[in-house]
C-alpha cells in the first residue's frame, strides 16, 4: 500500500512538472522575431555577398523554426487559435502573418542578392 501510494505521488508530481515546464510560445515567437529583425538589418549593411547569403541561411532557419514552433504550439493546443482562447496569450494567427511578411522580405532580399 505504501508502494502504491508513493507512487501515485511520484506520478501526480511529474504530470504536474510536464504540464508547467515553462514553455511560453508567446515568448519564443518574440525572441525568434527579434532575430529575424536583426537579419534583415545585418542584410541590408552586408558589404558582400557572402554576408548577404549568410544573412538569409539565419533568417531561414529561423523561419522554419518559427513554423515549426507555430505548428506544435497549434496541435498542442488544438482549436485555441486566438489569443482569447489560447492559455498562452498568444494569437497564432497574428504570429503567422509575422512569419508570412518576413518570409517576403527574405525573399525580396534574395532576388536583390542574385540580381546584384
Amino acid at each position: 500500500m505504501k508502494y502504491l501510494v508513493t507512487t501515485m505521488c511520484m506520478l501526480f508530481i511529474s504530470m504536474t512538472v510536464y504540464a508547467h515546464n515553462g514553455e511560453d510560445p508567446a515568448r519564443d515567437l518574440e525572441k525568434k522575431r527579434s532575430y529575424i529583425l536583426q537579419y534583415q538589418k545585418d542584410f541590408q549593411v552586408a558589404s558582400s555577398k557572402t554576408e548577404k547569403i549568410k544573412s538569409i541561411k539565419r533568417q531561414v532557419s529561423t523561419l522554419r523554426s518559427t513554423v515549426l514552433l507555430l505548428r506544435n504550439s497549434l496541435a498542442k493546443e488544438n482549436s485555441s487559435v486566438r489569443a482569447s482562447l489560447s492559455k498562452h496569450d498568444l494569437d497564432y494567427l497574428a504570429a503567422m502573418k509575422n512569419s508570412l511578411r518576413d518570409m517576403q522580405e527574405l525573399l525580396d532580399q534574395l532576388e536583390e542578392t542574385v540580381e546584384g
